[in-house]
């Protein structure tokens, strides 16, 4: 009976300790996808940004400053965000690819 018991303990501390690792796992594999996806996105200086880019920017977003810049990654391939703003209006986020073609526009919350 004693060693029944003592079986029984081992095989119930075995299966609590393998969800606890497993759980464990689970945390570290959030973390990766998080560094990973902060990697993604570089800020650089606006001077920065490709000839093709800034004049997207200045013939189609004429009224607007370039504030900030970064370079990022959208399905694998080399892109453009980048926070514009008008004088005491609006401010938005636009997605450019390397080609200067604006992708994505969003108002931005800064």
């Amino acid at each position: 009976m004693r060693k029944l018991s003592f079986l029984a303990a081992v095989a119930v501390m075995s299966l609590v300790s393998t969800t606890t690792f497993a759980q464990e796992e689970e945390v570290i594999e959030v973390v990766e996808v998080a560094e990973a996806a902060q990697e993604e996105s570089v800020e650089i200086q606006v001077s920065e940004l490709p000839e093709a880019v800034t004049a997207t920017i200045a013939a189609d977003f004429a009224d607007y400053t370039a504030d900030k810049a970064f370079k990022v990654l959208k399905d694998e391939k080399e892109a453009y965000s980048v926070i514009l703003s008008q004088e005491g209006q609006t401010t938005i986020k636009v997605l450019f690819d390397s080609e200067g073609k604006a992708i994505e526009q969003e108002d931005a919350q800064l």
